[in-house]
């Protein structure tokens, strides 16, 4: 039985790879009549231009979420009066689950997705703006960066330890590049040193690439001054959380609730029932990458007493230390509390009440330590 909520011309399912798409047409009375057609992800004829002639106007077109489809979903919205879905494909379990793994059949299960299933429980995802679409570039590209950082210095240090050297100073070396690399004039020889120097090498491009980086978060930030301060002024949230946030979060009017956001950044526990007993599991982690790993960042700061004991969020952090032995747990009760209060703060146009304590001293000193200065005349009088 169909559950289709409007009559549409037809119903496209497209499965989208790196270089080609693979669509499934359903058409005729009951969706029932099935066509196949691919394609290739340019911009020239046998790519959008051809895909162009497949869909017709009022037609339904669903695509799963991907480095490509935002891409391809505006183009489809300029171009077509189709109606253009995106679906989040952590929650698909039909095609994630399926024992058939093909582009044809994924085409055809998205399809079948629109003809069978309500509109309601759509997974829909909102498809970004191009400016959007860049800011989240930006900060996922910060994330990859900061990655290889951290896979670098392992292995740097690893070096040394293999060597007979397990005691060097790893804080002076993260922070000082001039140390670090008489570290390797001076203690390594022949195969060990080279090595160390091609480390090196990659650590100082890492380096450079951070920063230019960085100018583009505080970018982000001024772009958006009323959604930069609101989490900028809660505790544990500095400008990398903060732009990451901008970028994937907006000014929060996708979000009517705290819960809706938790789950979007994966930060909701896995739910298993049977028959009126429910178990609750670990997070979900399907979800935004980029939001949990700085919002749980921030969390353990602030578990960490990095911030003023006297302040709510850290009083807040006491108590589930104290019901929560686990690190981890209370560091993911305490991100959720913290998506709780900006996305509050995102609604009411409003600072996080610590912030406004000392005339907004210290929240000035922290937006002059991210060279955010040009954000205080937005600070309320």
């Amino acid at each position: 039985m169909a559950y289709t909520h409007q009559s549409w011309s037809g119903i496209v399912g497209l499965d989208i790879g790196k270089q080609d798409y693979t669509g499934c047409r359903l058409s005729g009375e009951g969706y029932v009549k099935r066509r196949n057609f691919t394609g290739k992800m340019t911009k020239g004829e046998d790519g959008y231009a051809r895909l162009l002639d497949e869909i017709d106007d009022g037609d339904l077109v669903i695509m799963e979420a991907g480095s490509s489809s935002f891409n391809l979903a505006r183009f489809l919205s300029n171009n077509t009066n189709a109606e253009i879905v995106v679906l989040n494909p952590a929650q698909l379990r039909l095609i994630r689950d399926s024992q058939r793994k093909t582009d044809k059949a994924d085409a055809m299960k998205l399809a079948c997705i629109g003809r069978d299933m309500r509109k309601d429980a759509w997974p829909v995802v909102s498809v970004p703006s191009e400016e959007e679409q860049a800011e989240r570039s930006a900060v996922t590209f910060h994330v990859f960066l900061k990655e290889d950082e951290t896979a670098k210095f392992n292995r740097f240090f690893a070096l040394f330890n293999s060597v007979g050297y397990p005691d060097i100073d790893k804080k002076r070396c993260k922070e000082d590049m001039e140390y670090r690399h008489r570290l390797v004039d001076d203690l390594l020889a022949g195969h060990a040193a080279e090595i160390g120097r091609i480390l090196n090498e990659g650590l100082d491009l890492i380096s450079i690439q951070l920063e230019e980086v960085e100018q583009e978060l505080i970018g982000i930030c001024l772009r958006h001054p009323r959604q930069a301060l609101a989490w900028l002024s809660i505790p544990g949230i500095g400008l990398i959380k903060a732009a990451s946030l901008i970028a994937y979060v907006g000014d929060g009017s996708r979000f009517s609730k705290p819960e809706q956001l938790m789950n979007y950044a994966g930060l909701v526990p896995r739910l298993n029932q049977s028959g009126s007993t429910n178990v609750h599991g670990k997070m979900t982690k399907m979800g935004c990458r980029v939001i949990r790993r700085n919002i749980i960042q921030g969390a353990s700061a602030i578990i960490t007493h990095q911030c003023n004991p006297s302040c709510p969020l850290s009083r807040f952090a006491y108590r589930k230390k104290k019901d929560l032995v686990h690190h981890g747990k209370v560091a993911v009760a305490v991100a959720n509390h913290m998506l709780k209060i900006g996305l509050a703060l995102l609604h009411h146009n409003d600072l996080y009440c610590t912030a406004k304590e000392d005339g907004f001293e210290r929240l000035k000193q922290k937006l002059a330590g991210y060279k955010l200065s040009a954000l205080v005349p937005y600070l309320p009088q």
